[in-house]
């Protein structure tokens, strides 16, 4: 009985370290689709984005169009809080629709086992504080 109570608590323990939360790679694919959504001026696709609907309605009556934004083209940087269990993203990148750059700061909350873009959190983010605050977990595009 002793060997199967070893046996069940060391399963226990592999299931519990496997199930630690989303790869940095989903994470950049989240950020990713919101940046799309929002440069192709998508509202139905930011709205499946955001963590509160109706936060952001820039685009409720633009014309969508193909910006041509792929996900290889921008670079993400990524910190977590265990604190406030929210994901901070800086996403930089060329506008593909002019000639500016463009650094985004992104939060991602989660939501009913999703990750959705906070709009409002976001536009108050200090990348330098975040930096100094909070170890980088992963860094993508960043050759």
């Amino acid at each position: 009985m002793t060997k199967l109570s070893i046996l069940l608590s060391t399963l226990l323990v592999l299931l519990a370290g496997c199930n630690q939360g989303p790869s940095p790679e989903e994470i950049a694919k989240v950020a990713y689709e919101w940046e799309k959504a929002n440069f192709n001026r998508n509202y139905d696709k930011e709205q499946e984005l955001i963590y509160e609907k109706g936060s952001f309605e820039i685009h409720k009556t633009a014309k969508k169009k193909d910006s041509g934004l792929q996900y290889d083209d921008i670079r993400f940087e990524i910190y977590y809080s265990e604190e406030s269990e929210q994901y901070y993203v800086f996403a930089d990148f060329d506008n593909p629709n002019g000639d500016n750059a463009v650094e985004d700061n992104i939060v991602l909350r989660k939501k009913a086992d999703e990750w959705k873009v906070d709009t409002s959190k976001s536009l108050d983010i200090n990348r330098e504080k975040i930096k100094q605050k909070f170890e980088q977990e992963a860094c993508i595009h960043c050759e």
